[in-house]
């Protein structure tokens, strides 16, 4: 995120109920851990953090100029067990693209958020895109209740056909009508999505909606993301403030997103700042459980020195410990002075990929896996690691 141009900022984790209340709505404010503090407030643990970074951009950024673009990372809290299943925590990253419009934004934001699944470690995913206003037109165009209404959106949410069905068999919409929101979950696949989905939909709102999805396919194929993404019109969010272009990142054999996002643009108003935006989560917990069912499942980060030293050694230990670290190397400097064949063990258990040996100030063994020892100075066994530095 950051080389794309997203500064880092940090929110609380902890948000007033009254701010809060600002951007959720009703079912997302149940779904809160809620606690008094000492004064009496009511507080709550955040369950998501867009709504506290817009916060911030109406707040203490408010003299920043637009467009901004942010980044963050932090745990959220959910009581709701259906969304975050085993764990009430997860762990997110996430972007926000506040003050700018139109597809080129939408686009840039679901290029990072699959370039970000690839620097996570994912090698398959794909990307489903859609737009909340296709739904919305729908909605208004069909005559039914509010209730009934929030009923049909909770069941596509969720994609429960059977509620859905059995929900609209007890309206009096006309066949059309009623078949259209039957089709509704299935209008997913390539470009020709959007041609069968203009020959069913005559509003103006649901029309503008697919012209925008379009236009941000042909973005996203210049972007190179041509065989990742896949359009999905019965695409709908829980959160209710998105209003554009939506989507969600899924990888392989796991049937819940590990990326979501799309654009709400009557966000920021809420907390006195109108403005433009978009922006993206990647829960990481989830990508951690896809690679870890991986056949070649990822390993931790390899030590590049394991340095050891005798009695008179420990300060060349030191000096070349910090030399190695200046040159981005992670390396590890012994805390009590070993032999030689007692420190071969301790770089092994380390799963090192160098033994450096401290003798004395002018004197170093080092050892690499497969090669024989060398006796080098300090300042040569420096000098060829850090040569190595970017082409492991």
């Amino acid at each position: 995120m950051r080389r794309w141009g997203y500064r880092h900022v940090i929110t609380p984790m902890v948000e007033s109920t009254d701010v809060l209340e600002l951007g959720l709505g009703s079912e997302q404010r149940r779904k809160l851990f809620k606690f008094t503090d000492v004064g009496g407030e009511v507080v709550a643990l955040v369950g998501e953090r867009t709504v506290p970074v817009a916060r911030l951009v109406a707040g203490k950024l408010r003299s920043t100029p637009l467009p901004l673009r942010l980044c963050y990372a932090g745990p959220v809290m959910s009581s709701d067990a259906g969304r975050f299943h085993q764990r009430r925590e997860r762990y997110q990253v996430g972007a926000e693209l506040v003050g700018a419009r139109g597809t080129y934004a939408d686009a840039e934001v679901i290029a990072l958020a699959a370039r970000c699944l690839e620097a996570a470690g994912l090698r398959r995913y794909q990307v489903d895109v859609g737009h909340a206003e296709f739904f919305q037109g729908i909605m208004d165009a069909v005559k039914l209740p509010d209730a009934v209404k929030a009923g049909v959106r909770a069941a596509l949410a969720a994609r429960d056909f059977v509620a859905l069905e059995q929900l609209l068999e007890r309206t009096a919409l006309r066949s059309a009508e009623h078949e259209l929101l039957l089709k509704f979950p299935a209008l997913r696949g390539g470009t020709e999505i959007l041609e069968a989905a203009s020959g069913l939909v005559r509003n103006r709102r649901s029309e503008w909606a697919l012209k925008e999805l379009g236009r941000v396919r042909e973005l996203l194929e210049v972007y190179g993301l041509g065989e990742t993404v896949r359009l999905d019109l019965g695409a709908i969010r829980d959160f209710d403030y998105y209003t554009g272009i939506i989507f969600e990142g899924y990888g392989p054999d796991l049937g819940r997103p590990v990326a979501q996002g799309g654009r709400y643009d009557g966000l920021l108003a809420r907390f006195g700042r109108p403005a433009a935006a978009t922006g993206f989560v990647v829960q990481l917990d989830l990508v951690w459980e896809m690679l870890s069912r991986a056949a070649r499942p990822p390993s931790s980060p390899r030590l590049a020195a394991a340095i050891a030293w005798s009695d008179s050694g420990f300060e060349t230990a030191l000096r070349l410990g910090s030399t190695l670290r200046l040159f981005g190397m992670h390396a590890v400097v012994d805390t009590q002075a070993r032999d030689h064949e007692d420190a071969v063990a301790w770089s092994r258990a380390l799963h090192a990929a160098n033994l450096v040996v401290c003798h004395n100030p002018t004197s170093v063994s080092w050892t690499t896996p497969g090669r024989r020892t060398k006796k080098l100075s300090p300042d040569e066994v420096a000098t060829r690691l850090a040569s190595t530095v970017g082409t492991r």
